[in-house]
């Protein structure tokens, strides 16, 4: 986090202790799993990763078949970091040239933050 977002979370936990608000549950970094449905949601989110347009994954409803089924792909396998992960999510065609995905980090679509818990997803299936 940078130092501007610390002073920002700390005047946002000091007004809110102020106020007389529990600051212990605002300064609790997400859990994992609460980093995983989250991820989930961007992912099913069709205004946001909507990775369901073009992928196959766990619970999905409408999901698209013009790219791989992330259900059963091993991402571990391919990827082998979730790093590596966000990278491709960043800019696939760097990783791939001329794969036919959105290039999420490149063109803004999502923060870096989003891509990461949208990797966070993606790495906790069993594929």
């Amino acid at each position: 986090m940078k130092k501007s977002q610390w002073l920002v979370m700390a005047a946002i936990i000091g007004a809110a202790a102020f106020a007389g608000l529990d600051t212990a549950a605002m300064a609790a970094p997400m859990t994992k799993a609460q980093d995983i449905a989250a991820g989930k949601s961007i992912a099913f989110n069709r205004t946001q990763g909507n990775c369901l347009a073009c992928h196959v994954l766990p619970g999905g409803k409408m999901a698209g078949n013009v790219g791989p089924d992330l259900s059963v792909l091993p991402l571990k396998a391919i990827f082998k970091t979730k790093e590596k992960l966000v990278d491709f999510l960043y800019d696939p065609e760097k990783v791939i040239p001329h794969i036919n995905m959105p290039q999420f980090g490149k063109n803004k679509v999502l923060t870096h933050h989003q891509m990461e818990l949208v990797a966070d997803y993606l790495w906790s299936l069993k594929g």
